[in-house]
């Protein structure tokens, strides 16, 4: 239902694009698009696959996109590098995983600056678009151009069956996933281990034990089927979310045609903006998913708010005083996301 919704509403804003490059076939244009997620992953279902058809129906065909899913062209925290290297044309960017390379963009990892994964995700796009902070910091210096851009719903914090969660003060000492990058300060925040693990591997360090839990969004955790392995996990918290795109090199994009590069844009920029609702409904289904297998999910007290509050305020605060510190500006990129999202927030 979601991919259907997704395609009928991105159908609209190519068709002037159909009409700029059908009459003018050109020869057949190949473009290799890889990712580290696994076949059937909700971002396969309501962004990739959306996309690959989206593509080759309003190009009649002149551009096919050959999908590379789980990390068949290389590991997700490689993949900036292989697209740079042409290896991908279009990589599977996520600014968590290379946390060294685009530490900017993590801004969205922090908790608490926006309330629903709209509000955050058209925040974030006017940070990426052509000339502004992010783009300038971080995108036109890795050499990639975003063509998707959207952000997963907001993290919350699941605890395997060895463990009860009925405080936040439960997780002191767990050793926690998170994909790196800010999460590794709300993680410490709540007197937490952080642990960088990717996300293929989630499934057996935690069943081995080597995780006792994670930062996930419900529908990851789903799709990395470890609802089993769960005992209890939380709601009506923000932990901070991962901004995802899908990036093509610069390089590769400048030998594209103008109206090539006119319809990935477009489509790109369609589901960009329309992603958000069926992820948010789809991190809802999940949940219901989990209660039906036995998992306990549970609102914070008052106590755990105030804890909460406190904790993530600090996070805040030293995340961008580190970057500031490094001569990055992390205290003006917090500054114009904030702003952004209450912009976004009134509209």
């Amino acid at each position: 239902m979601g991919r259907v919704r997704i395609l009928s509403m991105i159908a609209a804003s190519i068709i002037v694009t159909m009409a700029i490059v059908s009459p003018a076939r050109a020869d057949k244009i190949v473009l290799r698009l890889a990712d580290g997620i696994p076949s059937g992953h909700i971002i396969d279902r309501l962004v990739i696959e959306p996309f690959i058809k989206a593509v080759s129906a309003a190009s009649a065909g002149q551009i096919e996109i050959q999908h590379f899913p789980a990390e068949q062209l290389g590991k997700s925290r490689d993949l900036l590098m292989l697209t740079q290297a042409g290896v991908a044309d279009i990589g599977f960017i996520v600014p968590s995983y290379i946390s060294d390379r685009m530490p900017l963009t993590t801004v969205t990892e922090l908790p608490g600056i926006f309330q629903t994964t709209c509000q955050g995700n058209a925040a974030l796009r006017s940070l990426i678009s052509d000339g502004e902070i992010l783009d300038a910091q971080e995108y036109k210096p890795n050499g990639i151009k975003p063509l998707i851009i959207f952000l997963m719903p907001a993290y919350q914090l699941v605890l395997s069956s060895q463990h009860k969660l009925d405080s936040i003060k439960d997780v002191e000492g767990l050793k926690i996933r998170t994909p790196g990058g800010a999460m590794d300060l709300t993680v410490l925040g709540i007197g937490a281990v952080p642990i960088r693990v990717a996300p293929p591997e989630i499934y057996e360090s935690m069943s081995r034990g080597t995780l006792d839990g994670a930062l996930l969004p419900y529908q990851s955790a789903v799709s990395y089927h470890i609802p089993g392995l769960l005992k209890s996990g939380t709601v009506e918290q923000d932990f901070g979310t991962v901004a995802i795109t899908f990036s093509i090199s610069l390089k590769k994009w400048n030998t594209l045609p103008a109206s090539v590069q006119t319809l990935l844009a477009d489509t790109g920029k369609a589901l960009s903006e329309q992603a958000c609702g069926p992820f948010d409904r789809a991190e809802n289904a999940a949940m219901d998913k989990i209660r039906a297998a036995g998992v306990r999910l549970i609102p914070p007290n008052n106590a755990d708010r105030a804890d909460l509050a406190a904790a993530f305020e600090k996070v805040r605060q030293d995340w961008a005083q580190r970057l500031d510190n490094r001569g990055k500006p992390g205290s003006a990129v917090v500054a114009a996301f904030t702003e952004a999202a209450a912009k976004a927030k009134s509209q």
